[in-house]
């Protein structure tokens, strides 16, 4: 399916919008830190620089994170992102642990979580760059809900009213359907999109859309009072 192809009930596919520019600049500078954490554990040199090292490491990470994830909505589903996201959280715990409690001298559990979170931080950047999926978009009235039950099947629904956060969301197999409004222009969207690649085709079965029932002039359809 190529990029501006009509669909059933008004949809259209579009490119999806990333820019990982600011991501990648700030994985690169977390990088730095962590190769010092690196050479500490390894020579068990300027001990008192372990634990401040550590907490800018685990900063610089956590902002990276959070940048790939603002850009890719509904990502925080996907379980690689999870997976980096369980292994900073660990690592941040630790090292709330090594000051408050006085354990500083098991630091090195501490930097193995941190360091051991970098290539799968890396392999969650790596997917959601590389998410190229087109985009399925319907022209929507704010006023208006999503009449799910007629619309969707299986999907865990979040709101049925128009938001730029997620709506819905889907899991089909190892791929994340999520369901979000846009804005462009002057002209509001709902955004359907797989967080994968164009490679990656699946039915309308598999996906649980019904695209011919978000038509507007359905009855089904309701107005926000």
């Amino acid at each position: 399916m190529s990029v501006g192809e009509k669909m059933p009930g008004g949809w259209h596919t579009a490119a999806p919008k990333a820019n990982f520019t600011v991501t990648l600049f700030l994985f690169a500078w977390a990088l730095l830190p962590i190769g010092f954490m690196g050479m500490m554990l390894l020579f068990h040199k300027f001990e008192t620089f372990r634990l401040p090292i550590m907490a800018l490491s685990d900063t610089l990470l956590v902002i990276t994170l959070v940048s790939a994830i603002s850009q890719r909505k509904g990502s925080v589903y996907d379980a690689k992102i999870q997976l980096s996201g369980f292994l900073l959280g660990i690592s941040i715990l630790l090292l709330t642990l090594l000051y408050v409690a006085d354990l500083r001298q098991w630091w090195w559990i501490a930097y193995a979580f941190c360091i051991g979170s970098v290539p799968y931080l890396f392999i969650s950047l790596n997917a959601m760059a590389g998410w190229d999926h087109d985009v399925h978009q319907l022209p929507w009235d704010a006023k208006m809900m999503v009449p799910v039950d007629a619309c969707f099947s299986d999907w865990n629904v979040v709101s049925t009213r128009w938001s730029t956060s997620i709506m819905a969301w889907k899991k089909i197999g190892l791929v994340t359907g999520v369901l979000y409004g846009g804005k462009q222009e002057d002209e509001l969207h709902l955004n359907l999109e797989l967080l994968t690649t164009k490679d990656h085709v699946f039915s309308d079965e598999e996906l649980g859309v019904h695209w011919s029932h978000f038509n507007p002039q359905n009855t089904s359809f309701q107005s926000e009072e």
